[in-house]
């Protein structure tokens, strides 16, 4: 009874950090839901949806999908809607945004990634978790920077996904692999982390989480290996402390658990693009940049001497 009493709480725990988060008064506080998909083809899909205080506009919902290589086809779209678009169905364990983007299922197996948008194009992603990795949440999940908060949950750090994708009038049935986090923060993501990376890995032993590096070379996050959560050292470029200011030209990230090999590789882009991109309207971008400053996007994959196959994605000014 205790053991199946232990078990249940930390389910509702896990089931609790799948839901948003109280702001707290936050003025600037966001969360984010966010989606890797590396597909059997070789293509690449990315899904987030952002809870966040928009410049000029106040509280919007952000929705954006990206679609690498998928039939030689790589394209974006983003949406923001008014935070009442965003229901949180408990009883049926979904989030939904206007009827258009789930969330279905708590993150596990059977959970479930719908986005559809008509922008400019058609474009529709649906797919579901046939397995996944247990969520792992370690004590650190929450971290502080001169008095804010930032928490991360990685919900599933690996597992099967199947489905279909499409682009206009090419939808194709898909199956690869997927990793998906939960994030929040109660300042703005610019004064609290410069760089962001997220990185998920193939082989059979797998490396995947989310590790930032805030504006004075804090360290924020930790990554899952082998089912289990290790916590970053030390983040080097050329064997010097990597100097967040900038993007690197190679990484090597070493853990607190010496006995892990570094995660190294080069960061050779696939793809590269700013944020702003997915504002709505020229009045919304200008507001943002001037607030913001303008966040690029680095996304790539690497072939690692210790991990295998790894996709990433780095972020920053």
């Amino acid at each position: 009874m205790r053991l199946f009493l232990i078990l249940f709480l930390a389910s509702f725990a896990f089931a609790n950090d799948f839901y948003r988060h109280p702001q707290n008064g936050a003025k600037n506080y966001s969360e984010s839901w966010d989606y890797v998909f590396v597909l059997d083809n070789g293509a690449k899909a990315y899904v987030n949806y952002t809870w966040m205080n928009v410049p000029g506009q106040g509280w919007k919902i952000g929705t954006q999908l990206s679609i690498w290589n998928l039939n030689g086809k790589s394209t974006s779209v983003g949406r923001q809607y008014p935070t009442e678009r965003f229901k949180e169905e408990k009883g049926k364990n979904t989030i939904n945004i206007k009827d258009e983007y789930l969330m279905e299922n708590l993150p596990g197996k059977g959970h479930r990634v719908l986005f559809t948008a008509d922008k400019n194009g058609k474009f529709f992603l649906d797919l579901k978790f046939t397995s996944a990795d247990p969520a792992q949440i370690p004590n650190e999940n929450v971290f502080n920077i001169d008095g804010q908060k930032y928490g991360l949950y990685v919900h599933i750090p690996y597992g099967r996904i199947e489905g279909r994708i499409g682009i206009n009038n090419d939808t194709i049935d898909v199956k690869g692999y997927g990793y998906m986090d939960h994030s929040w923060l109660t300042d703005a993501a610019t004064n609290m982390i410069a760089r962001s990376l997220l990185f998920t890995g193939q082989n059979k032993d797998r490396i995947a989480g989310r590790i930032n590096i805030g504006p004075k070379g804090e360290i924020l996050g930790y990554a899952i290996y082998k089912g289990a959560p290790v916590l970053p050292a030390e983040i080097l470029e050329d064997e010097s402390t990597y100097n967040p200011k900038k993007f690197p030209k190679e990484l090597t990230i070493k853990w607190k658990n010496e006995e892990i090999a570094p995660l190294k590789f080069e960061v050779k882009s696939q793809e590269r693009f700013s944020i702003l991109a997915y504002a709505d309207g020229f009045a919304a971008r200008q507001a943002m940049k001037i607030q913001m400053g303008e966040i690029f996007y680095l996304r790539g994959r690497a072939q690692t001497q210790h991990w295998g196959r790894v996709d990433w994605v780095l972020s920053g000014k």
